[in-house]
């Protein structure tokens, strides 16, 4: 019994120990609120429990591959604009399609990076090559001690060569593809030479290996000697050899060590003596000269029977133009002749004379400062052959030299440019003379009864430009002014035209040649004449 309470009372302890132990150690976790929620299924019977949805957005932005924002947004604007014309519409949308195309980009950059590769590819080929010729038929030829089994005199030759060697060889040179990118990565011209039998001979320049290719070259002479053209594997470099010891004439080829008999002896030994060398003198060409023809037409028809009417007319019209022009240091000399002949029939009339001009010009200028010359000019402008009144058909009104003007001025010349002149003369002096005073009444050009000629002074104002618009518009200007000092200042003498030449093609033309004239000695009123033709122009 006192057995049986002592191992109570162990028992009763060691428990006591455990709990206290297990008090002692344990710990207390907090529990912390979940910031994750349970997903909820949507019900088709309930709207709140419906969970809202995350949508991912991919925005495709285009023209990345365009480095330059300007050219984007200039390929935004061409794109919403619309243009009149097709033909301007289909050539931007070519280049639009072009440039956005960014696939062309990459496709590129690879193709570039297999042509550089061609040459690896090329030369893995020839090692190839080379293996295979080491375990072919050709070595064991060579090294007949190898052959110890006599298999040489066998007729299965392939089982010398190495068949997958064999088999990718045979992929390279059936591909199409690499075939095709092999020729497009020569990055060369092929160039054809000439020898001397006129045979051609073409040579690719970058072939990624030493070729040689043989040619004859012939001398002034008449002999022909032997060569070699070397291809570098570089590329776009050649190299010539000759033969060392080998020529060929017209009838014989020998070596050096030919017989006396089969030498070339001259029977003039100055036949090979080079000419005395003649140096020509550069001397500075101060004229120039070009002259243009113009030739115009005009026709028209019309039937009996047409209701509205009408008469048939035909009309030329022809423009010659000379210039000549001196220049030498400071010095310049402008020369200019210019003669304007038409003539017209209208329905059954005779045929009429509508343009009879001669015009002689020349300018003596010494430059003075800048783009301004000191200059001296005359001027001189009649007709050729007898002008009638229009209402009569029979009064002569001019003739040549009836009336004939003359003006003589002195003053400065502004010429920034070759198409570009300002003549401004503060002193000229003007003539009118009528060498015909029996068929040309000399009243009409202001100059008194019984007298030939009237002269005045005055200043004189010329401007001359001419430009290029549109690279088939020649615009041709010149107006001339001039104010006398003895008459009134309302009597200003104002002569201006105006040529505009269409240019159709290297030789036609069509011109609109427009004259208005103000001088009251002549008329009250303003002059004017215009007239469009079309026709042919030739410049020499």
């Amino acid at each position: 019994m006192r057995s049986v309470v002592i191992v109570f009372f162990i028992l009763t302890l060691s428990q006591n120990f455990l709990f206290a132990q297990e008090k002692k150690h344990s710990r207390v976790m907090p529990v912390h609120p979940s910031y994750v929620l349970p997903v909820k299924h949507t019900r088709a019977d309930s709207i709140s429990h419906t969970v809202p949805q995350i949508k991912y957005v991919y925005q495709y932005l285009k023209n990345t591959h365009i480095n330059n924002p300007a050219t984007r947004y200039a390929l935004d604007n061409l794109k919403r604009d619309r243009y009149k014309y097709y033909e301007l519409s289909r050539a931007i949308r070519i280049l639009r399609d072009y440039a956005e195309n960014e696939h062309i980009k990459y496709m590129l950059n690879y193709v570039r990076t297999y042509f550089e590769t061609v040459k690896a590819k090329e030369e893995a080929i020839a090692m190839i090559q080379e293996r295979i010729s080491r375990d072919s038929l050709d070595f064991y030829r060579a090294n007949p001690e190898l052959d110890s089994l006599h298999l040489l005199d066998s007729t299965r030759y392939d089982i010398f060569l190495n068949q997958d060697l064999e088999a990718l060889l045979a992929f390279m040179e059936q591909d199409e593809n690499y075939q095709w990118m092999k020729e497009r990565s020569r990055d060369s011209v092929l160039i054809t030479i000439l020898g001397a039998s006129d045979r051609s001979k073409n040579i690719w320049l970058n072939t990624g290996r030493a070729e040689y290719h043989r040619m004859m070259t012939e001398n002034f002479v008449g002999d022909s000697i032997g060569g070699w053209i070397k291809v570098m594997p570089r590329g776009k470099q050649i190299k010539f050899l000759l033969d060392n010891d080998v020529y060929q004439t017209r009838r014989f080829a020998f070596r050096q060590e030919q017989p006396e008999e089969c030498l070339l002896v001259a029977s003039d030994s100055a036949y090979f003596v080079l000419a005395e060398m003649k140096i020509g003198t550069i001397e500075r060409r101060h004229w120039t000269y070009y002259s243009d023809v113009s030739l115009s037409f005009g026709q028209g028809f019309i039937s009996s029977n047409w209701a509205s009417g009408g008469e048939n007319s035909l009309s030329i019209l022809s423009d010659l133009k000379y210039f000549a022009t001196y220049k030498k240091r400071s010095t310049t000399w402008e020369n200019s002749f210019r003669y304007r002949l038409g003539a017209l029939k209208s329905g059954s009339e005779d045929l009429s004379k509508n343009e009879d001009k001669l015009e002689i010009q020349s300018k003596l200028g010494v430059k003075a400062f800048r783009h301004w010359n000191y200059a001296t000019q005359f001027d001189m402008n009649t007709v050729l052959f007898n002008s009638y009144n229009a209402s009569d058909r029979e009064t002569v009104i001019a003739n040549f030299l009836s009336p004939g003007n003359f003006t003589l001025s002195l003053g400065l010349d502004y010429k920034p440019k070759d198409n570009i002149s300002l003549y401004l003369s503060p002193i000229a002096g003007q003539w009118v003379y009528v060498r015909d005073t029996n068929s040309v009444d000399v009243t009409r050009y202001g100059i008194e009864a019984g007298k030939r000629y009237k002269s005045d002074a005055g200043a004189k104002i010329e401007l001359k430009n001419k430009h290029t618009l549109f690279k088939f518009l020649n615009v041709d200007n010149h107006l001339m002014l001039f104010s006398s000092y003895y008459e009134q200042p309302e009597k200003l003498t104002v002569d201006w035209r105006l040529t505009l030449n269409f240019r159709i093609n290297y030789f036609m033309q069509t011109s609109i040649y427009a004259n208005a004239v103000y001088n009251q000695n002549d008329s009250k009123k303003i002059q004017f004449k215009e007239t469009l033709n079309i026709g042919v122009h030739f410049r020499f």
